[in-house]
């Protein structure tokens, strides 16, 4: 572990902070070479920018928008209309909008209708598996002269939304195609059953069992003179064992700020670029505990307790309790103390994000840059 720590400079490991003290705690901090990283990490494994809807969940942000579509990204994925409207109203080059969301509720095919009818140049799509998804759209679009390019949605193990794969996803298929203003694309796979298994070769196996299921149903669609045209497949956990699957696109969101728990994926090279500073508040010397003012507010709790948040340059360190605004941390013989501050890797960055208002962007010296809001943070 190297860390140094003064009233001008923290730096821990390969993470450096000029004027510490200046950032009021529990704050989000981006290191930008790291970012920087990552973006060339993504387009180095998937060949070219073309092959990469990324998911923007992650980041909800304009501005790290305009340096993706900087790096040569133009379609993007999203799940809420807002983080669609962000997208849409960027002026930055965005070609492609997938909202990978059941698309039912009247509020938002009314703010989907607005988006295509404002923004025509925009390749609108979305997703449906039931018969409901496909009715409600195809009522819709026809009554405001538009039409709906969709993907099937298929569910290859995560039991969450999707058509149930085989001869059921090959009728839905068809039967899709009988829609008035209905424009199936293709196959869209997010492979939820794939998150949090380190072992690649567990996660290759499932894989493969979803690329057997959408090999399945084009052939069988092949023989019906059918044709899928584009496939948009994958998360952080699964994107890179797709790629040379044709016609198929990769739609992972976590890559572009990683966080600790994605770091276990030992044949994954991106940097952790989103972490929480924040300090020692009290400390327990009979129960080796430190209590921390990253809490369930700070850094994201939807992760078991000991796996919520690494601390950088304490590996030993554990949390073990957290409320509101407190985290306490079983030190294992690592050394802190009341007043330290400390950085901290959240074990998942996309629900971090949201729980600030902004992110601070930060040099590779250690310098703040500026204020990172997170336009699409609401809904």
């Amino acid at each position: 572990m190297s860390t140094s720590i003064n009233d001008d400079l923290l730096q821990i490991e390969e993470y450096k902070l000029q004027n510490p003290n200046s950032f009021d705690t529990p704050s989000l901090l981006i290191f930008e070479d790291m970012l920087s990283y990552n973006l060339e990490e993504i387009i180095k494994i998937c060949k070219s920018p073309k092959n990469i809807v990324p998911h923007i969940k992650t980041h909800k942000s304009l501005d790290i928008l305009k340096l993706q579509i900087a790096s040569g990204i133009t379609s993007f994925k999203c799940a809420t209309l807002k983080e669609a409207e962000l997208l849409a109203n960027s002026n930055s080059g965005v070609q492609e909008i997938i909202i990978s969301y059941p698309i039912i509720h009247i509020q938002k095919i009314i703010r989907l209708i607005k988006l295509m009818k404002d923004f025509p140049n925009i390749k609108w799509r979305t997703i449906v598996s039931t018969k409901e998804h496909l009715e409600t759209l195809s009522n819709f679009m026809k009554n405001s002269s538009l039409q709906a390019d969709v993907y099937m949605d298929l569910d290859t193990g995560m039991h969450r939304t999707g058509v149930e794969p085989g001869d059921e996803a090959v009728k839905f298929f068809i039967d899709a195609k009988n829609y008035s203003s209905i424009n199936i694309l293709g196959i869209h796979i997010f492979d939820g059953q794939t998150l949090y298994k380190p072992n690649i070769e567990e996660r290759s196996s499932l894989v493969k069992k979803s690329i057997e299921y959408m090999r399945y149903i084009k052939n069988e669609l092949t023989k019906k003179n059918i044709t899928i045209t584009d496939n948009v497949v994958g998360g952080s956990w699964s994107f890179h064992l797709y790629l040379n699957e044709p016609n198929t696109r990769v739609s992972p969101g976590t890559w572009i700020y990683w966080d600790s728990r994605n770091a276990t994926q030992e044949e994954l090279n991106f940097k952790i670029a989103s972490v929480v500073i924040g300090q020692v508040i009290d400390i327990d010397y009979k129960r080796d505990t430190i209590t921390t003012d990253i809490g369930s507010k700070s850094i994201s709790p939807d992760q078991p307790i000991n796996v919520r948040l690494k601390l950088i340059g304490q590996d030993k360190a554990e949390l073990i309790a957290q409320s509101e605004e407190h985290g306490v941390i079983k030190l294992n013989g690592e050394s802190l103390n009341v007043g330290d501050l400390i950085l901290a890797a959240p074990g998942h960055a996309c629900t971090t994000t949201i729980l600030y208002p902004h992110s601070n962007l930060i040099d590779k010296k250690g310098n703040f840059i500026k204020k990172i809001p997170h336009e699409a943070r609401d809904r």
